[in-house]
């Protein structure tokens, strides 16, 4: 029987260059899925890319739980010298800007403006 998280989030890695590492994520942040995230996202620091890209288009749903594995992301990044860059969907961005942390991250690509700027 497949994971059920699995069937609700998606995590694809690829090194687009030398030195940089490509998180794609599509489906639901949340406690079902946050799990398998995180063992993605553990696997990518611990080889230690000079940068990771976290693409979140595709991510439809951001609850509290999300918001926490990013900022889990964020301080194990910071803690190992990675520069992260986190490409958020509208959802992430607004679920970011309403834990007030958005400002914490470097936020790249289609919705960039602030929750305050709106």
């Amino acid at each position: 029987m497949p994971d059920p998280a699995a069937l609700l989030l998606t995590v694809t890695t690829a090194e687009p260059r030398p030195g940089t590492t490509r998180v794609t994520v599509t489906g639901d942040l949340d406690l079902a899925t946050r799990p398998l995230l995180d063992a993605e996202l553990d696997r990518v620091v611990a080889a230690a890319p000079g940068r990771l890209v976290l693409d979140l288009f595709g991510v439809g749903f951001c609850g509290v739980t999300g918001v926490a594995a990013l900022a889990r992301l964020r301080n194990h990044c910071a803690e190992a010298g990675i520069e992260l860059v986190v490409k958020p969907s509208p959802v992430v961005r607004r679920a970011l800007d309403l834990a007030a942390v958005g400002p914490l991250f470097r936020l790249e690509g289609r919705e960039t403006t602030t929750l305050a700027a709106r």
